[in-house]
């Protein structure tokens, strides 16, 4: 499969720019003054469907040709949007049905933003007779770079329960079943007497008598549907611009949300992805210290190893740039001196080499008053825009980072039929976000870098994808198919290491526990079987096992354990009925080892497991740093590049072991330095 990535050959900076907002007098000046702030592109027209139909079938492109016009003069170049995440009000009015509903079959009414559906066959023809028009008439001119289809896909909503949704969904289970005697066993509908006998008795779900009750099997399928729905619209826009976009002029989306596919969205119908990067939603929302260790903005980075791992080079469509809040929630504090400039590094060291800043100026109406952009409402010079000039000079000397790849040594797998079927499933869900969150923490807490691996139907990963990592994690493959099972008992047997956890491999495809000894596929590759398991209740102390005198926390749920011949049980439960029984095994399977531990993983555990496996600070030889800081490495032509972060509002000491010079300042540095408060510096050798 050819790699979906952004390629562009020096760092850029972009803006989100809406001309519909200001007056046409201030057009020119604005785009003047973002050139001196080193902006080279504008992102545009994503919610104005009006200025281009005001009423159904008469387009016009005056006002957006006005700008266009302008910027080509000017020199700036842009990406234009479709415009489809706002349907107008003639259009909603006139075809009520391309609304979307909710799970009671009330309809969302227009006035927001995403208020739509995507199967409506009304809303699909209106939409690709505008997306024709706009491509047809703007492909070609020569300062339009690219093209974003809508805006922020499956964002405010991520459930679909309209009438047009509930038809659809009936076509897709026709269409991937065959029978209803294939979806119903599939389905387990013998269950509580749900058995269809007509595909019209087929709904998505609807109000239940428990709230989030509907058949586990039925819900995960749903995921799916929800998913195929909005890759589908998403192509069909971008199928009706690659008529007429020349070479070179990309098509991408921004955004990663629930109940999508986006890795299989990118590769069948996106030239690379891009995200929008809000690190200020850390302090937004109160949050659980044991889930997330406090991180705050520091754990957006999990985010966008995400991103990285759809696209190893992408771009930021919008980068946070202050105070972010609509007018009736999300009240969030002002970006403090130092971090908007940290937040754009944060995203340069995981990959993005396009960075465009929401947005140019705070909107002065409606509901997003309250979320700022580069500049206030007053237009006056500010501090974010000194940091911005900052930033725009330390990008001209950060040339031979783009194109760069970021380099680590381990990975944590993941799956998206593991993700939705855990949003359901009490037994399995909150364990893999938990322990999803500890690898993460530790692996940011010791400077380990940490790649994300999805397994997905659309990239068909091989054993060679996965050798060049020392240590993959995959804590709680609840689903685990026998081809992912074989792949990954190859990596080991070539060499790898393998960590597994509670709750590994008792499911199928479609969510069903077959009659089989636990943990399934997983039992060969661990040396393991499942004697005994139970969940961790509130009335239950935190279990724990003892590896080498070491004791290693063992929560949320305990797999009790058996030895096969020729593994090796590492540590025993201590305490509870099970106490003295096997927590932890390692198996050897050709060169390398898989190792099953019989809980969820605290971030202490998974340090413990670096630091057995040699895998902590693999650059301590270079660089010690302490905990505050963030290292990110990214990598080209044999050279690597240092990213250090201090998320931290006071000054941290870090040492170099070995003389570096950061690219930013143009200094030597070597023994020990300061790195000041939302400090950044990029070391080379």
């Amino acid at each position: 499969m050819m790699e979906k990535s952004l390629h562009m050959e020096k760092l850029r900076l972009g803006v989100c720019y809406y001309p519909e907002h200001w007056p046409e007098e201030l057009w020119e000046n604005d785009l003047k003054r973002m050139q001196d702030y080193g902006i080279e592109v504008v992102r545009i027209a994503e919610f104005a469907w009006n200025k281009f139909e005001l009423e159904e079938g008469t387009f016009t492109y005056d006002f957006f040709d006005r700008f266009v016009t302008l910027a080509n003069k000017i020199g700036m170049k842009m990406i234009f949007c479709t415009p489809s995440a706002t349907p107008p009000a003639w259009l909603t009015k006139k075809y009520p049905e391309v609304l979307n509903a909710k799970k009671d079959g009330t309809v969302f009414r227009h006035g927001m933003r995403r208020h739509y559906n995507y199967n409506s066959p009304i809303y699909r023809k209106l939409v690709s007779a505008i997306v024709e028009r706009l491509a047809a008439h703007y492909c070609l001119n020569e300062a339009i770079i690219g093209w974003q289809i809508d805006n922020e896909l499956n964002c405010e909503l991520d459930e679909f329960y309209s009438e047009s949704d509930h038809t659809a969904f009936r076509e897709y289970l026709k269409e991937k079943f065959g029978t209803l005697a294939a979806l119903n066993k599939a389905m387990g509908t013998i269950f509580w007497n749900q058995t269809y006998t007509s595909w019209d008795q087929i709904f998505l779900t609807r109000s239940m008598i428990h709230k989030g009750g509907n058949n586990p099997h039925m819900a995960l399928e749903e995921k799916r549907f929800f998913s195929h729905s909005a890759i589908s619209f998403c192509k069909i826009q971008a199928d009706i611009i690659r008529k007429y976009a020349p070479k070179g002029q990309f098509i991408t989306t921004n955004g990663i949300f629930n109940h999508l596919d986006s890795h299989e969205m990118t590769d069948t119908v996106l030239d690379f992805i891009t995200y929008d990067s809000y690190p200020d939603f850390g302090f937004d929302y109160e949050t659980d210290p044991q889930s997330n260790g406090n991180l705050k903005d520091r754990y957006w980075s999990c985010h966008l190893s995400k991103v990285r791992s759809i696209s190893p080079n992408f771009g930021i469509m919008e980068q946070q740039s202050g105070a972010g809040g609509w007018d009736f929630r999300m009240k969030q504090p002002m970006p403090k001196p130092g971090q908007m400039r940290l937040w754009t590094y944060q995203s340069v060291a995981h990959g993005a080499d396009y960075i465009s800043y929401f947005r140019w100026r705070t909107c002065w109406v409606g509901t997003e008053i309250y979320w700022h952009g580069l500049n206030d409402y007053s237009n006056m010079p500010n501090r974010r825009l000194g940091e911005l000039e900052r930033i725009r000079d330390e990008f001209q000397k950060l040339s031979c980072i783009a194109g760069s790849r970021y380099k680590a040594e381990i990975a944590f797998l993941k799956d998206y039929d593991n993700e939705w079927d855990g949003e359901q499933d009490q037994w399995h869900g909150p364990l893999d976000r938990f322990s999803a969150q500890g690898w993460f923490i530790a692996a940011q807490r010791n400077h380990t870098p940490m790649d994300y691996v999805y397994l997905t139907s659309s990239r068909m990963t091989t054993v060679d994808d996965l050798k060049k990592y020392k240590l993959l994690i995959y804590p709680h493959a609840t689903i685990l198919t026998r081809q992912t099972a074989d792949l990954l008992k190859s990596y080991v047997e070539q060499g790898g290491q393998l960590i597994m956890g509670a709750r590994t491999g008792y499911k199928d495809e479609f969510g069903r526990c077959p009659m089989r000894i636990m943990p399934g596929f997983a039992s060969e590759i661990c040396g393991v079987t499942v004697s005994d398991y139970t969940s961790l209740g509130p009335a239950d102390d935190m279990e724990y096992a003892i590896w080498d005198e070491e004791m290693i926390e063992a929560p949320i749920f305990n797999d009790i354990l058996e030895v096969r011949q020729g593994a090796e049980v590492l540590a025993r439960f201590k305490g509870s009925y099970y106490n003295g029984l096997p927590a932890l095994i390692c198996n050897r399977i050709g060169n390398g080892k898989a190792y099953y531990f019989g809980a969820g993983f605290t971030a202490r555990a998974a340090a413990l497991f670096l630091k057995k496996l040699g895998l902590r600070e693999p650059y301590g030889d270079i660089i010690r740093l302490p905990e505050e800081a963030e290292l990110s490495i990214r990598s080209k032509n044999g050279k690597d590049y240092m990213f250090v972060l201090n998320y931290q509002p006071q000054k941290i000491k870090i040492a170099l072991k070995i003389p570096a010079t950061d690219l930013l300042t143009g200094n030597k540095v070597s023994g020990e330095e300061e790195l000041y408060d939302y400090g950044v510096a990029v070391l080379v050798r």
